[in-house]
C-alpha cells in the first residue's frame, strides 16, 4: 500500500474542507478530503501541510491523528491514510489547485446534503468525526516524532 495523508479541516463555524478531484484524477467530478501521498523526503505533518496548501491554498496546522483507514482504488491502487484533524482559524481565500478544481466548507450536520464523496473512507471519517462530536468528544492520537513545528 502506498503512505497517504487526508485533513479533516473543519473551520470555527463547524463546516468541513472539501475539493473537488479534476478530471485527471481517480474518481473526477467526486469531492474528497485534502489528500495525497506522503513523498518519500517528507514526513507525515509536512505532508498535510503541503496537501491542504496545494489543493485548497490555505495553510492548517494539524491538531492530532483521529484515524487511520485503508483504501483499496477501482485502478487497483491500495493505501494506507493517515487521517489528521486540524482546526481552521484563518481567513485565507479558498484556492483550488493540483488535482482540485474547486474547494468548499460544507455542513455535516445532514450528511446526504454533502457532494458526492470520492472515497468509502471519507464517508467513514466524516461520520465517525460527527459521531465523536454528538458524544461529546473527539478522540486523538498527540503528534509526536519528526515535527514540523520544531519541538
Amino acid at each position: 500500500p502506498y503512505p497517504c495523508i487526508a485533513v479533516l479541516v473543519v473551520n470555527d463555524e463547524g463546516k468541513i474542507l472539501l475539493g473537488k478531484r479534476g478530471e485527471e484524477s481517480i474518481y473526477p467530478g467526486k469531492w474528497c478530503l485534502p489528500c495525497g501521498y506522503i513523498e518519500y523526503d517528507e514526513t507525515y505533518l509536512e505532508a498535510a501541510l503541503r496537501e491542504v496548501k496545494e489543493e485548497t491554498g490555505i495553510t492548517s496546522l494539524p491538531d492530532g491523528i483521529i484515524n487511520v483507514v485503508s483504501n483499496q482504488f477501482d485502478n487497483g491502487v491500495c493505501s494506507v491514510v493517515v487521517v489528521l484533524l486540524s482546526h481552521y482559524h484563518g481567513s485565507e481565500t479558498l484556492k483550488p489547485g493540483d488535482d482540485i478544481t474547486d474547494a468548499g466548507w460544507f455542513s455535516i450536520e445532514d450528511m446526504k446534503l454533502l457532494p458526492p464523496l470520492a472515497f468509502s473512507a471519507d464517508v467513514f471519517i466524516i461520520s465517525k468525526y460527527k459521531d465523536m462530536l454528538a458524544q461529546g468528544g473527539i478522540t486523538m492520537v498527540t503528534l509526536e516524532g519528526n515535527s514540523v513545528y520544531g519541538h
